[in-house]
């Protein structure tokens, strides 16, 4: 059960990238749902506005919405100043946006793994310095959530696996320059989740997951197993956690997957 209208949600604003679906999504109508005031973004107008209607027949605030190419220099941080000028005191930052490129390194397109490393690392990068700078000037509380993935933790994860990894040295960096602050930084690793994250996994990828899951015993046919691709509504649950600690709290990072890794 999601806890309803914690003290203060209301007048709390929470921005969310890549709200248009998958994980970003499950976190905006469950965040919504809560009570808080939600600024979504994503490239999706469209998927924008299901996930706002979403979170209205949970019974929440309907969010405001912004379509932005978070690949573009400056458009996270210029969005993120511009809701900490309005009358509601930013609360919590959660990039959650991602793009996958499951390519070999040495048959690989440099456009993607730039876009990459566009919207994986820089775009969280300077959206959480103009957080910060929001909340600071707020005087806080604030939190600043990084979604990172499981892939970070492995040796063949090529670029979007670097991606990962250079997110969470974001937010370790981040954590010790803000000790002294009224803010707190986390990183919440998914694993395994049933989101479009997977619509760019390159076909002898997937060939090699599907012979990977026929070795554990999954029928990769049938109705996906939820002991390999989770129900993004989990990491929505461990962000509200987060949310939901004091400032005497840090939870650092936090590694939430289903019981298979069928990792490729």
């Amino acid at each position: 059960m999601n806890l309803k209208k914690q003290d203060r949600s209301a007048d709390r604003a929470i921005i969310v990238t890549g709200a248009s679906s998958g994980l970003g999504r499950a976190i905006a109508v469950r965040l919504g749902a809560a009570g808080y005031r939600l600024w979504i973004t994503a490239r999706s107008r469209k998927g924008l506005e299901e996930t706002a209607a979403a979170v209205a027949a949970e019974g929440g605030p309907r969010p405001e919405i912004e379509s932005l190419d978070l690949s573009r220099p400056g458009f996270l941080a210029d969005f993120v100043q511009r809701v900490g000028t309005g009358p509601v005191p930013l609360f919590a930052l959660i990039n959650s946006a991602g793009v996958s490129y499951s390519q070999s390194l040495l048959k690989g397109d440099p456009t993607r793994w730039r876009e990459m490393l566009d919207i994986n690392v820089l775009a969280p990068l300077e959206g959480c310095r103009a957080a910060v700078e929001v909340m600071r000037r707020q005087g806080g509380p604030g939190h600043l959530i990084n979604v990172s993935s499981i892939a970070a933790q492995w040796d063949t994860g090529g670029v979007y696996a670097a991606s990962k990894r250079a997110l969470e040295a974001i937010s370790g960096t981040l954590r010790r320059e803000l000790e002294a602050d009224n803010i707190r930084i986390a990183t919440i690793i998914p694993g395994g989740f049933a989101t479009q994250l997977g619509r760019n996994i390159e076909p002898e990828v997937l060939q090699r997951l599907v012979k990977n899951m026929q070795a554990k015993g999954l029928k990769p046919n049938e109705v996906p197993d939820q002991r390999f691709f989770g129900d993004p509504v989990h990491i929505a649950r461990a962000v509200e956690y987060v949310l939901q600690q004091p400032m005497t709290i840090n939870i650092e990072k936090m590694v939430v997957r289903p019981p298979f890794d069928l990792r490729y």
